[in-house]
């Protein structure tokens, strides 16, 4: 079960995402007449190869990476005077050897994200929905708006919404220098509220919710409702003897409950709830815990949300797969950027066996359209990961080059052998220890 679940499907994804890296390494190669001596997937030491020309091609036993070995890329081989020879060419020639696997990568992901549109997405039943508002959030800037809940949207600046998805797709495309024109039906009134997109845009919602069924979907780690007996497709019925009859009312009641001083200690830790289990009511006594970041009172649950499968046409495919991937880039950078300023958090950071575990589950669904997006994803995570400037990757080798050209000259080999041994030992120390974190999050 594990082999076939997690341990195959890891070893195929990466498998496919490793090759195309190399292979991008290797065209370039030959592209500027390099001689490559070799060409792995998966590092040493070599399962299979065989010599095919003056390349041995080979499979090897650890499958978390591979590599494309060049006549002179070696300290101890490299020859100017040979046309072949790696460092006899220009660090133009050598940045575009290095780069090509990134390229690939990224092009691998540029073509496979829009084809996950076109194929279809996965998403909430919801939004072909009448844009029906259910809730609205105190303080947010549709409540600054005037709107109610109950409000129903009707057009966007004259255009006419017939479902959430049109709504949201609308307020996507208003620009921040324009007005933002909301024709609501109110309980059978047109009511008409104006308002800046700009300020729509710094608030980062309009601050409303769709009708949201109390159905439990999922759970959190360590989930006290999972620990009380609540199971996935519980209706909640009430909480503490209040009737709730949307998901967006369950939080609320609970920090109300939690937070009333007027209860003992105990009775207030205490929450009761009064479930549907096919058809039969059922009663248990829940803990919540107070959750860090939000500071708010948690059951540990996610809701239910019925999915949908919606294909684009081809152009929507590619506008739709570009802003993903430029999305994710963002994100990724973002993340970057705010561990070097010591506000990340290492336990967002996976590793070999958190991989495998996500590409199994994802792997077990059986469907085309996840496992391409997830393939898009980690294809473009080892573009950017191997352009970092870290020594022995891609990244550190540009990096080492861009040195040599402000320099004037070649790098000392006894200054390159230093950089690369620093580069290896803090990559092997960061794949123990993000491996050492994943046997203990998973474990």
């Amino acid at each position: 079960m594990l082999l076939t679940t997690y341990i195959l499907p890891f070893i195929v994804f990466l498998g496919v995402l490793i090759f195309i890296h190399e292979l991008g390494h290797y065209l370039a190669a030959r592209h500027v007449g390099v001689r490559v001596e070799a060409f792995s997937i998966g590092l040493p030491p070599t399962a299979w190869g065989k010599v095919i020309g003056e390349t041995e091609y080979r499979i090897s036993w650890l499958p978390i990476g591979g590599y494309v070995k060049l006549l002179g890329q070696n300290l101890t081989d490299e020859d100017k005077n040979d046309p072949r020879n790696y460092a006899s060419k220009s660090i133009l020639q050598r940045l575009y050897i290095l780069a090509a696997g990134p390229f690939m990568n990224l092009l691998f992901a540029l073509f496979f994200m829009p084809l996950v549109f076109w194929i279809g997405i996965d998403v909430p039943a919801h939004l072909n929905n009448t844009p029906y508002l259910q809730k609205i959030d105190v303080g947010s800037y549709a409540y600054k708006l005037g709107l109610q809940a109950n409000d129903e949207i009707v057009s966007v600046n004259g255009i006419y919404v017939n479902n959430w998805e049109n709504l949201n797709n609308l307020l996507n495309q208003i620009s921040p220098s324009e007005k933002i024109i909301l024709e609501v039906d109110r309980s059978g009134r047109s009511v008409t509220f104006s308002g800046s997109a700009l300020e729509m845009h710094r608030a980062g919602s309009m601050g409303w919710h769709a009708t949201l069924a109390p159905i439990v979907g999922g759970f959190e780690n360590d989930s006290p409702a999972q620990k009380a007996g609540f199971q996935s497709g519980d209706i909640i019925k009430k909480i503490n003897g209040q009737t709730i009859l949307d998901w967006s009312e369950i939080s609320p009641e609970i920090q109300k409950i939690m937070e009333d001083n007027n209860l003992s200690k105990n009775s207030s830790r205490k929450i009761a709830v009064e479930l549907e289990r096919e058809g039969t009511l059922q009663f248990l006594s829940v803990i919540p815990y107070l959750h860090s970041e939000s500071q708010k009172w948690r059951l540990g649950i996610g809701p239910k949300i019925s999915q949908i499968s919606r294909s684009y046409s081809f152009s929507d495919s590619v506008l739709l797969g570009s802003r993903k991937l430029w999305f994710l880039t963002k994100s990724t950078f973002d993340f970057l950027g705010q561990m070097v300023q010591g506000r990340g958090s290492m336990k967002d950071v996976g590793g070999p066996i958190m991989i495998a575990k996500v590409v199994g589950d994802t792997w077990k669904k059986r469907k085309l359209n996840q496992l391409l997006s997830l393939l898009s994803f980690i294809s473009l995570q080892l573009c950017i990961f191997n352009l970092l400037p870290i020594p022995a990757l891609d990244g550190g080798h540009i990096f080492l080059l861009l040195i040599e050209k402000l320099k004037g000259g070649n790098l000392s080999a006894s200054a390159k052998e230093k950089i690369q041994m620093i580069g290896f030992s803090v990559l092997i120390c960061l794949m123990i220890f993000v491996t050492l974190k994943d046997i203990n999050v998973i474990g």
